[in-house]
């Protein structure tokens, strides 16, 4: 054995095997991890200064090559002096701490990559690279909501993190599970959000969803109703809406019914309707079992001084109006002389035609004379 083999092998035991070197997933690019080597207190680095803390490890090690550098076998050459000994003890010995504080910053970026993708870090991300989730739970919050959140986290912070996951189509983005509003206060504010990094599939993404809204109580009936429908169109299994929402089969059985029954646009229309519970809902239900009724429905959401209430009140005016017989409007004929003498109603089984005698006393029997000539000329009408 050579002298520079004899040296490494007293000084740098040869390892069992390589270390497995950390690859970085690209979608943590500012990763950091604590050092507390360093007078015991902690210091941040981030995945560049390891990488450079490497480059300075390699030259390390060149020189220690250099200095163990020897031509020929070791029966050719001198013996090294004791201040070279002394050179090549100190030299190996710097190289071995570097070596060292190197596997050490290694297997610590390893755990945090390790802790982020099983949801154990929190880290802060532009709300620029987040999607919303694939199914939405919430109707649409007002602006005004929006800006009363974010000036309670202007005061007191954002308390509660988002949950996201990487996204699983698109590079160096996330998606959220969760938090979609606190992400928008975030934005008006202008700062990053802190949000929980979770690797998930879609049936995990959605219990989670539904799961942290059904523990804030914070999704009202119809909500949950559209986020059922949409769930079970894009051919989720029963039982993970049930888990997701955390309830019986008759309870999504009638979900389903009242979100698949009643049109999307109307049930859009009112809004979430907070104080608006299964049973009211069910009443609505009912009420638009046909295409008359409908139609109905969408004319009363579509009048200003409806449109204008608030969301529980849209739903109460809705209901009153379509449970209310309507009254038909009268329909009028007047002569050549601009005189009214007919008024015509419609309803949904009759017409009713009064005639106003006092213009002209002869016109009404002249007109019932006709009925017969009048109806004959209908069905050849109807025959062409």
């Amino acid at each position: 054995m050579s002298k520079k083999n004899s040296v490494l092998s007293r000084l740098m035991p040869t390892p069992q095997s390589e270390p497995e070197a950390l690859q970085l997933p690209s979608q943590f690019p500012n990763l950091v991890t604590e050092d507390r080597h360093e007078g015991g207190k902690p210091m941040i680095r981030s995945a560049e200064s390891s990488q450079s803390e490497a480059e300075q490890l390699a030259g390390s090690v060149a020189s220690l090559a250099a200095a163990l550098s020897v031509d020929g076998n070791a029966s050719d050459q001198p013996a090294p002096t004791k201040k070279k000994e002394w050179g090549i003890n100190r030299a190996a010995g710097s190289a071995l701490g570097k070596l060292s504080e190197a596997f050490a910053v290694e297997n610590e970026l390893k755990a945090v990559k390790d802790q982020m993708e099983t949801g154990q870090t929190i880290i802060e991300i532009d709300p620029q690279v987040l999607e919303a989730s694939f199914v939405q739970d919430r109707m649409e919050s007002t602006d005004e909501a929006i800006a009363g959140l974010a000036e309670q986290i202007k005061e007191k912070g954002q308390l509660v993190p988002i949950l996201v996951r990487p996204h699983p189509n698109v590079p160096d983005r996330y998606q959220i599970a969760y938090g979609h509003r606190r992400v928008k206060a975030a934005e008006r504010l202008g700062i990053k959000v802190r949000a929980t990094v979770r690797k998930m599939t879609d049936e995990e993404l959605i219990i989670a969803q539904g799961q942290e809204n059904n523990a804030r109580l914070d999704l009202t009936f119809i909500e949950k109703a559209r986020f059922v429908v949409a769930l079970e169109s894009r051919g989720f299994k029963r039982k993970i809406i049930r888990d997701a929402l955390s309830v019986n089969e008759g309870d999504l059985s009638s979900l389903i019914a009242v979100g698949s029954r009643i049109p999307l646009d109307i049930i859009e229309a009112i809004g979430p309707a907070p104080g608006i519970g299964r049973p009211r809902w069910r009443t609505l239900m009912d009420l638009l079992q046909d295409a008359t009724r409908i139609k109905r429905g969408r004319q009363i959401l579509a009048e200003t001084d409806v449109r204008d209430l608030n969301s529980d009140a849209r739903f109460r005016a809705l209901v009153d109006r379509l449970q209310k017989k309507e009254q038909p409007k009268p329909q009028s004929w007047e002569d050549p002389h601009g005189r009214r003498l007919v008024s015509i109603v419609f309803s949904e089984t009759k017409c009713t035609l009064q005639i106003d005698q006092r213009p002209e006393p002869d016109f009404a029997r002249f007109l019932t004379s006709k009925l017969t000539d009048i109806y004959r000329e209908f069905e050849a009408q109807k025959s062409k």
